[in-house]
């Protein structure tokens, strides 16, 4: 209501109270108070009685919904305020959880040398089919026809191999703490909505 912002709640309490005292008045003084002034009297009491009680009105129900809304905006913050709590602790348990999936595959790659000696490199032959069938299946594609892959040797040693394939596994399991953090993080933000 427009005119709640322009006037301030006294002059509506004024309002109401000269439209009780005209009231008063022309009950009171009826017979001393000429009709033709009775009519007018009552008339202009009751609408500015009625007009103050119905703006003081809306004035109380202004202050109900600002409640209401103010109650609303701390609910809101404080939902946003747990929700980055929750992400807080998820994001930090990801970076702690993928920080030892690093260290365990850097220390796998360092023992390689220990599980595949120089003499295991060296009577192992990589030929290119597999180094064909390896490169297809780590892009998830099904390997030409055979006619690619022959038995010709490779450059490549058996040590390599299983440093790549480490290095594979602990990229697979970065992927999987990823994930299982995105769906306890979803899980907890659906458990905020919920519990509201």
């Amino acid at each position: 209501m427009f005119i709640l912002e322009f006037l301030p709640q006294w002059v509506f309490y004024a309002i109401t109270l000269a439209g009780v005292v005209g009231l008063c008045i022309s009950v009171t003084f009826s017979t001393l108070i000429p009709s033709n002034f009775q009519i007018p009297l009552d008339i202009i009491s009751i609408l500015l009685f009625t007009f103050g009680v119905f703006v003081l009105g809306a004035y109380s129900n202004e202050a109900a919904w600002q409640i209401k809304v103010a109650q609303m905006e701390t609910d809101i913050a404080n939902r946003e305020l747990a929700a980055e709590e929750v992400t807080n602790k998820v994001i930090t348990k990801y970076v702690d959880n993928v920080k030892i999936v690093k260290g365990k595959t850097r220390v796998i790659i360092k023992k390689v040398p220990e599980y595949i000696t120089k003499y295991a490199d060296s009577k192992c032959i990589i030929n290119t089919g597999f180094v064909e069938l390896l490169n297809a299946s780590s892009k998830n594609e099904v390997p030409k026809s055979t006619g690619i892959a022959n038995e010709t040797p490779t450059n490549i040693k058996l040590s390599g191999v299983a440093e790549s394939v480490s290095r594979n596994y602990g990229t697979y399991y970065e992927v999987v703490e990823q994930l299982t953090s995105l769906q306890y993080w979803i899980r907890q933000q659906k458990d905020l909505d919920n519990g509201q």
